[in-house]
């Protein structure tokens, strides 16, 4: 059997690299009864090997081949390249505005087509466009979701759709560990963080979906109220022309000269590590940076997974998120706070990935922060019996499909 899987290339710093990473080394594990080619697109610009495809992965770079360049997808050489590799199953991973666009890119049909259609739908808020609905319904043979609750989300688009299976997000513990407190003490000593001190942590993207405004928002309301020594390290692109959309630094100035403190006393108190290139946090310094911090937070008002919330997690750092639907797919109680949406808001008509997002409190985030920081020590304890899956378990109901997907197979 021959599969072509679609997605961001291996070389890459985002969660969708990773993610692609680990379902190309599971797949690999059924070599060569599977024979598996990688259609990578977006590769990182630097070319830094941020990882490898595994071995027995034929890898294609669309970005480096496309011809006229454009945004990287590789969309012009998609369909010359199925056909030079001559799939059983293609499988493409993204949100539905890429696949739709890729199927197009195709001109795939499903009842002409000598080979299978996946989909593995990364969805970030509710009301997709129906058009992209109806079209991955019509060509799709299976449709995957992160979570349950985005496969139930997704079966009630339309009486047509199918219920989609789910392949979760899973652990590297090759890549992700529990340091010692000498060794998080020493990571603190080198960036001069104090001992004491409670360190927050954003690792998202700077993009408007991630809200990093009101998380800056509810942290300085945090720093009126409470004596902890508390303090928020963000990783992330910082650079507009390498599509940061918040001035991080610039709100977090702004609301201190609102709430009446100095700017100058509280400098210390927010971190920022850079993201966008040239720069390149490979896993192990996110290692390091995951466990010189105590807790996570994630204020987007729509996520798909949170991919860093589950690593940050595994480290021993119980995670302040908001309450959208995939995270109570994974998190519970014992080791997060959820954030309670305060309102809706509704996006412009032009919006094909969601028609609206929940709205949340900077009062509320700050609530829960000082929440997190009371109740610390108990949901790290949580944490050391929190039931982490592994990739290799997450994928064996897909490897199983691939199985079953051509009889010879």
């Amino acid at each position: 059997m021959r599969f072509v899987l679609v997605s961001t290339h291996v070389d890459q710093t985002t969660g969708y690299a990773k993610v692609a990473y680990n379902l190309l080394r599971q797949v690999s594990s059924v070599s060569p009864k599977v024979k598996t080619f990688h259609f990578g697109f977006q590769r990182h610009p630097d070319r830094k090997n941020v990882r490898k495809l595994p071995d027995g992965i034929v890898g294609y770079d669309a970005a480096s081949n496309e011809d006229p360049k454009e945004e990287g997808f590789g969309f012009n050489k998609i369909a010359e390249y199925v056909e030079m590799v001559r799939p059983d199953v293609v499988m493409i991973y993204n949100d539905p505005l890429i696949i739709c666009k890729f199927i197009e890119a195709m001109k795939y049909d499903k009842t002409t087509s000598s080979f299978k259609l996946w989909l593995y739908v990364d969805q970030v808020y509710q009301g997709i466009a129906q058009p992209l609905v109806d079209t991955m319904n019509k060509q799709a043979d299976r449709i995957y979701c992160f979570t349950q609750s985005w496969a139930d989300t997704y079966a009630a688009y339309s009486p047509d759709s199918k219920m989609p299976s789910v392949i979760e997000h899973g652990i590297d513990a090759a890549e992700f560990t529990c340091m010692s407190r000498d060794q998080r003490l020493a990571l603190r000593r080198n960036l001069k963080i104090p001992a004491d001190a409670v360190v927050f942590l954003n690792a998202n993207r700077n993009s408007q979906r991630k809200r990093l405004d009101t998380m800056i928002m509810g942290f300085v309301k945090l720093l009126s109220t409470t004596k902890k020594p508390v303090y928020l390290m963000v990783a992330t692109a910082m650079n507009p022309q390498h599509g940061a959309f918040y001035d991080i630094q610039r709100i977090y100035v702004t609301e201190l000269k609102r709430a009446g403190l100095s700017p100058e006393a509280f400098a210390s108190r927010l971190m920022i590590v850079d993201t966008a290139p040239p720069n390149t946090l490979l896993d192990t310094q996110m290692n390091e940076i995951y466990n010189l911090t105590d807790i996570g937070v994630n204020t987007s008002d729509g996520e798909g997974f949170g991919l860093c919330q589950l690593e940050h997690l595994y480290t021993g750092a119980p995670q302040l998120v908001t309450d959208v639907g995939s995270y109570r797919s994974f998190l519970n109680d014992d080791v997060a706070v959820f954030v309670p949406p305060s309102g809706l808001q509704y996006f412009a008509g032009s919006m094909p990935l969601g028609f609206s997002a929940p709205v949340f409190d900077p009062d509320v985030i700050a609530a829960k922060m000082d929440e997190m920081v009371e109740t610390l020590d108990a949901r790290k304890v949580a944490i050391r019996s929190f039931p982490f899956k592994s990739w290799t378990k997450i994928c064996d109901g897909w490897l199983e499909d691939l199985h079953t997907a051509v009889p010879s197979a």
